[in-house]
């Protein structure tokens, strides 16, 4: 019996070794690369039968006593027998120990040089081909859905659940293609060691990408990230961002091309290179809060350059709000307590919309004068600045606009809008200005800021303080001012108009008791009441031809005048009309008041607006006593006449409609006083008659009692 028990024990022993042996000799040939080949090439044949194209894999590695794999090699093609996509080498670690804890530990997964191809034309497009190349991978490996069965409560089983752990992942040499777009990645690197927080790096990301613009242009798009640190601090994360740049291309010359005048901003010509701090608080909800802490972006070829950009951001899918905005534009300094953006949906019919607090901040033109303003490029003179706008994306509008000199020397309260931006033919810029105050030297100093010829300076001085109220339009070729100007010498309504389609100033202007010889320093003109048309040209080939031929630094126009009253030395005229036209060289003119007796008239001719006393004058005299008059003048006479008696009859009509209006209102409002006092009386009656019947109430109501208290006592006795 012993001896039985030995031989099964012997037997059970020696099995138990085969079977171990066996398992070992399995094991060991499994991580033999013979085997594992084998394995690959059946694995191989099964994924080219199942996705019905080419699969190829040049070799894998896998040690199973250390649960490490390598992949070399893999090539898929589409079902067009084209590349669709490519990888060099996949690498996998695990960790064996921490799968004693019920933890899977991979401390290392590492891709490296992966190249896809993706196609998908346009549904649009005539090509019949609209289906993407890879979504034959993706019904593949599809499941079908099931109805799920109700899932019945188990009690727990104390089991823990596995725990995953990526110690590092990198992928390096990464390029995706889709319909001629691509992406390059240089690298990323996500590392998280036991104890610390994770981190994230990625570098030389390159992103190219062409679309067809509104007016119909190809542009080409390039974007370029440097360098991303991302990592997780306390109760936030942060971003890093070096070296991003953002470059477009409509291959088309830039809009300023033979415009000197137009700024160098052109969205098919972006070329910025930017860095940026980014610190995200939370995501909760679909909405994420945190702050933009630096930000600056430069565009050298355009003139942008923010050396500060910094705000509070919470956004979400239906849009942003900022708070605590910092910009700084070269020398422009701007700051923005809140502003909000409502993102547009065409699902929802939801529009594109913004509306900002005040912004307040400080202004040195110069600093936008290369993107957008080229003519303001020596404007040093700091201005302060605040507005409150909003919009959308046809129009904007301001409001409490105020703009003024820190000197106190120039001050303006306006308001206005923007219309029509979606078309520049429709496009209007108005504002209305409520005020505006500019002290004495400083139109001066403000047109010193221009490179441009100055003319009449010293006239503009002596107008001395100069208050303006008004209105102007921007309009496509066109810019329309008008208004009333008061300074120390009079007041002026103007209405005037630069056409940049011909490159002609035109306007009216009409003054009333203007004291023109304090303007022009001659003491012997008195007050001018006068309306004036006046055409310019700035052209500057028309006017180089002119400087050519007859030289001077005159402007180059014509003025035609009609002087309703003035006064020369002792002489007062009315009805004197002005004419005078200048060549650049010299202004010449005429001047005729009309009398009963005789015509005065006379020419002049100055080269100077600085020397106004040299002008020449050449009186003429002529005498209507024995001369007569022509049909013309018979006929313009008694029209004269006819037109002032209308306005005489007009003018009393006039006053007599005034007079009848203001008796109207003065009858409304007695009225309405008598309506008052009726209402006041009826009131007062009204009140003093229940006043009587409460009393009487009252009075009867103690009789009552009285009477119920004395029956009250004879019911007792």
């Amino acid at each position: 019996m012993g001896r039985l028990v030995k031989w099964l024990i012997g037997i059970a022993a020696s099995l138990v070794g085969l079977v171990v042996v066996l398992l070992v000799a399995g094991f060991a040939m499994l991580n033999t690369k013979w085997l594992q080949q084998k394995l690959l090439s059946q694995a191989t044949q099964m994924l080219t039968d199942k996705l019905q194209t080419k699969v190829e894999i040049d070799s894998v590695s896998i040690d199973l006593l250390t649960l490490d794999a390598h992949l070399f090699g893999l090539r898929v093609e589409d079902r067009q027998q084209r590349p669709m996509l490519q990888m060099e080498q996949l690498k996998a670690d695990v960790d064996i120990m921490a799968l004693l804890n019920n933890e899977v530990v991979v401390p290392e997964i590492k891709v490296q040089g992966v190249r896809a191809e993706l196609h998908k034309v346009p549904k649009d497009s005539l090509s019949p081909d609209t289906v993407a190349n890879f979504q034959f991978i993706i019904d593949t490996f599809k499941k079908d859905k099931k109805p799920k069965a109700p899932r019945q409560p188990q009690a727990s089983k104390g089991k823990k659940k596995l725990q995953l752990t990526l110690n590092e992942v990198s992928l390096e040499r990464i390029k995706l293609m889709f319909n001629g777009d691509s992406v390059d990645l240089g690298a990323l690197r996500y590392t998280q060691q036991k104890g610390s927080s994770p981190e994230a790096r990625l570098t030389n990301l390159h992103a190219t990408w062409e679309r067809v613009n509104k007016k119909g242009e190809n542009v080409t798009n390039q974007a370029t990230i440097g360098r991303i640190d991302i990592a997780e601090q306390v109760g936030h994360y942060t971003a890093l961002l070096r070296d991003l740049s953002f470059k477009t291309d409509n291959h088309r010359p830039r809009k300023n091309t033979g415009k000197p005048n137009r700024g160098f901003f052109d969205v098919g010509h972006f070329d910025i290179r930017a860095n940026m701090k980014l610190t995200i608080d939370s995501i909760e909800g679909g909405t994420v809060h945190g702050f933009l802490r630096e930000c600056t972006a430069r565009d050298t070829v355009s003139g942008i350059d923010i050396r500060k950009l910094q705000c509070e951001v919470e956004a979400n899918k239906n849009g942003m709000v900022l708070n605590n905005v910092e910009i700084h534009q070269g020398e422009t300094q701007l700051k923005i307590e809140m502003a909000e953006m409502q993102f547009p949906n065409k699902k929802t019919g939801r529009k594109l919309s913004y509306r900002t607090s005040t912004i307040r901040g400080k202004a040195i033109l110069r600093s936008i004068s290369r993107p957008f303003a080229p003519v303001l490029r020596n404007f040093t003179l700091p201005l302060t600045l605040s507005v409150r706008m909003e919009g959308d994306d046809e129009g904007m509008r301001f409001h409490d606009v105020v703009v003024a000199r820190p000197n106190g020397a120039l001050k303006i309260n306006a308001q206005g809008y923007i219309t029509g931006l979606k078309n520049k033919f429709d496009l209007k810029v108005h504002f209305d200005v409520s005020n505006m105050t500019v002290k004495q030297g400083e139109p001066e100093r403000i047109i010193n800021q221009f490179v441009v010829k100055k003319f009449m300076m010293k006239q503009l001085n002596r107008l001395g303080n100069i208050h303006y109220r008004g209105s102007f339009n921007v309009l496509y070729k066109k810019e329309e001012f008008q208004g009333h100007l008061g300074t120390k010498s009079g007041g002026l309504d103007f209405f005037l108009t630069l056409d940049e389609k011909d490159k002609y100033l035109t306007g009216t202007a009409h003054a009333k008791d203007i004291r023109i010889g304090d303007i022009m320093d001659m003491k012997d003109i008195g007050p001018v009441t006068a309306k004036a048309d006046f055409k310019f040209d700035y052209s500057k080939p028309r006017t180089a031809l002119m400087r050519k031929k007859y030289g001077g630094k005159l402007p180059i126009g014509q003025v035609k005048a009609l002087v309703s009253e003035a006064s020369y030395k002792f002489v007062k005229a009315k009805n004197v009309s002005v004419e005078m036209v200048s060549n650049g060289a010299i202004a010449e003119g005429s001047v005729m008041a009309p009398g009963s007796f005789a015509d005065l008239s006379c020419t002049f001719s100055f080269t100077n607006t600085n020397e106004m006393k040299k002008m020449k004058v050449k009186p003429k005299v002529h005498f209507n006593l024995f001369r007569k008059k022509t049909d013309a003048e018979k006929a313009a006479k008694a029209e004269e006449k006819a037109a002032r008696k209308a306005a005489k009859e007009a003018e009393k009509a006039a006053k007599a409609k005034e007079k009848a209006a203001r008796k109207a209102a003065k009858e409304k409002e007695e009225a309405a006083e008598a309506e008052e006092k009726a209402a006041r009386k009826a009131a007062k009656k009204a009140e003093k008659e229940a006043r009587k019947a409460a009393k009487k109430a009252e009075k009867e109501a103690r009789k009552a009692a009285k009477e119920a208290e004395k029956a009250a006592r004879n019911a007792a006795e």
